[in-house]
């Protein structure tokens, strides 16, 4: 078991953006039926998503959130010493959409950045290296940012993952603090054994885009897709979701002699609202523990964690403290499960872009 515990870093503040065009999962025409689209809505508990424009980026919806957290807690943009950005749908190949970032947000020369490519567990991930770099001190100010345009490399004409992915982009502010005595514990695993359950043939220096990757095919009724876009094995994704998670949450749970009656919430990935709740289920936690956002705004990957933060428990973590376990799964197939504190913090409220 890969264990890790950092420490003297705490979450500062947290926002988020998402486009402010909604798609309805009930009007999608992808659906042989009305009866079809309920029955989809039914069993993934999402029935509606954001939808990012053309020609608007992850970057753009993490400018967006950035430049609003700073405002809200008062830090100069001068003031940021490192930023990371979790993303799967960067901007480029090359360069690092962090350098970017750096020039668009006016952050210093030598601030540190860098790019770190995430799915599903990339929140915790990126909670794991962020604090890790914070902890001594040297970095005082950081961002980690998680962003998703999903929707540009999933095919429109691909029912088997249309209706669960949307866009969205959050960030979390980390803080240095010498007398911060709650460290964030973490649990990581991987089987990368299984990446073909979720991944993009095509795009990557494997194998490279070719004319033929561009062509629409028909893989079967329903499913219509290029080679560039996102393929979505559910059945072994289920398998994986019901099993790995919540064995990653038991490990943390003993390993770090955690009582789950202290445990405010259970912050998941939000994959789907019938995996979510096996996996609630079987730590034994009552609904009121475990926030969902996942009805309004789909499976938004690495971005998942944070949004529900921002729009379901925004008030709770800015008026007092609240003991967390979070868990992100997914692409990889990796996963990860963290114990943290976070409250009195500054939560902006939700921009649309």
């Amino acid at each position: 078991m890969a264990t890790l515990s950092t420490t003297r870093v705490k979450i500062a503040g947290l926002a988020a953006c998402v486009p402010r065009r909604i798609e309805e999962n009930i009007d999608l025409p992808i659906f042989a039926s009305r009866e079809e689209a309920e029955k989809t809505i039914a069993s993934t508990g999402i029935e509606r998503r954001r939808v990012c424009n053309d020609g608007v980026t992850a970057s753009d919806l993490a400018e967006k959130a950035v430049v609003r957290l700073l405002a809200d807690l008062g830090w100069s943009a001068e003031s940021v010493d490192c930023l990371f950005f979790v993303s799967m749908t960067r901007d480029y190949l090359a360069p690092q959409t962090a350098c970017i970032l750096q020039g668009r947000l006016g952050l210093r020369e030598d601030c540190f950045v860098m790019d770190l490519p995430l799915g599903c567990s990339g929140w915790v991930y990126g909670m794991s290296v962020a604090t890790s770099m914070m902890q001594t001190g040297q970095f005082r100010k950081g961002l980690l940012i998680c962003a998703e345009t999903n929707t540009k490399n999933r095919s429109p004409k691909d029912r088997s993952v249309r209706p669960l992915f949307g866009d969205a982009a959050t960030v979390t502010a980390l803080e240095y603090d010498a007398a911060w005595d709650k460290p964030m514990n973490f649990v990581f695993g991987v089987d990368g054994k299984g990446w073909e359950a979720v991944h993009m043939k095509f795009g990557g220096m494997r194998h490279p885009t070719t004319v033929e990757a561009l062509q629409e095919v028909e893989v079967e009724p329903g499913i219509v897709r290029k080679g560039t876009d996102m393929v979505v094995n559910g059945m072994d994704v289920f398998s994986f979701a019901i099993r790995r998670p919540p064995a990653s949450l038991k490990e943390l749970i003993s390993a770090c002699s955690i009582d789950l009656e202290s445990v405010d919430y259970l912050l998941l990935h939000q994959a789907n609202k019938f995996i979510d709740e096996k996996i609630r289920r079987s730590l034994k936690l009552p609904p009121e523990k475990v926030p969902y956002c996942i009805r309004d705004f789909g499976n938004v990957t690495n971005a998942s964690i944070g949004l529900v933060m921002v729009v379901q428990l925004a008030e709770r973590l800015r008026g007092g403290m609240c003991h967390c376990l979070a868990c992100g799964f997914g692409v990889g197939l990796a996963w990860a499960s963290m114990e943290f504190t976070a409250g009195h913090l500054v939560c902006s409220e939700l921009v649309e872009y």
